[in-house]
């Protein structure tokens, strides 16, 4: 008996169509329960705004009580209650703290279905000027805060059977040499850690239907990195610079925070339900010097007929 290639298609097709969730479905959280940590500031705050906008509940986690003492006043301005997110103050990195939040968001909303690590600490120091406890503190807080967020957010959801998602943020940082001219060893190292830490927790989690992630972004405009990338000893034409090669700005003026902040949201949703182990670059195109190439193109005059 021949092979019908062409009915075996239409069949092929038609259960495509059947098995396509809606999209609406497959970006949305609504109803779900998130933790983000460092999410007073930055990138971690657009993520939880993201979640909150999506439906979800989220726990805030931030180390300054200062912050999330203003941080959970904007929200309500902006419509998000105490019935949709609270603030928990946690260091990352004492493993009490992060017992402490998995115990308040299950307190306080009954579930944990999205847990997106985005707490970090970076400086500016040449690594043969780095002291010894600062390279421990920035390692501490990006590697150990990541390790402790993930085994007792997976702990909580391996015992309540929820098949969660585990996104880390990491950065460019772990591969290119930037900037051009150093500073950032412990840096660099701890998102190098971090990228390594989520491919081996993807590897054992998904047995439980644990989906683990890294987002990695560029550079970013936030108040955070701002502090950091305007380093003491650094000259003005350095600064700019740096700013030069890292700030990636969008062409309609939007800032690339909330672009990373929409990759790590869409992370948190079934349309990630196959992803595992990834490190998700989104650094528009830094990776592969299209800023440079870009920046380039734009010293040649245009081409006309």
């Amino acid at each position: 008996m021949d092979f019908d290639m062409n009915a075996a298609n239409i069949e092929m097709l038609k259960n495509y169509v059947q098995i396509a969730r809606p999209l609406e479905e497959m970006f949305s959280v609504k109803g779900k329960v998130a933790i983000v940590t460092g999410a007073t500031s930055g990138l971690g705050f657009n993520i939880a705004l993201r979640l909150l906008q999506g439906g979800a509940n989220v726990v805030i986690a931030g180390s300054s009580q200062t912050k999330g003492d203003y941080t959970i006043p904007i929200l309500a301005e902006a419509g998000y209650d105490a019935d949709r997110v609270i603030f928990c103050r946690t260091n990352v990195a004492a493993e009490e703290d992060m017992e402490n939040l998995v115990r308040t968001a299950d307190e306080t909303f009954g579930s944990i279905d999205i847990y997106v690590n985005s707490a970090a600490v970076w400086s500016y120091a040449h690594i043969y000027d780095l002291p010894a406890e600062e390279f421990r503190r920035v390692v501490d807080t990006n590697i150990s805060g990541a390790f402790l967020g993930i085994k007792h957010v997976s702990k909580y959801m391996i015992s309540h059977k929820i098949q969660g998602k585990i996104t880390l943020i990491s950065s460019n940082a772990a591969w290119l040499p930037y900037p051009v001219f150093g500073g950032y060893p412990h840096y660099t190292a701890s998102k190098g850690g971090v990228n390594s830490l989520a491919i081996e927790a993807a590897k054992e989690l998904k047995r439980f239907g644990i989906m683990v992630n890294a987002v990695a972004p560029g550079g970013m405009v936030t108040s955070g990195a701002s502090a950091n990338m305007c380093a003491d000893g650094l000259s003005e034409e350095k600064q700019d610079e740096f700013y030069d090669e890292l700030m990636v700005w969008q062409n309609d003026g939007t800032q690339p925070v909330d672009t990373v902040a929409i990759v790590a949201y869409a992370m948190s949703t079934p349309m990630s339900d196959g992803m595992t182990g990834e490190i998700v670059v989104a650094d528009a195109g830094m990776s592969h010097n299209i800023v440079k190439y870009q920046a380039a193109i734009e010293q040649y005059p245009e081409v006309t007929d």
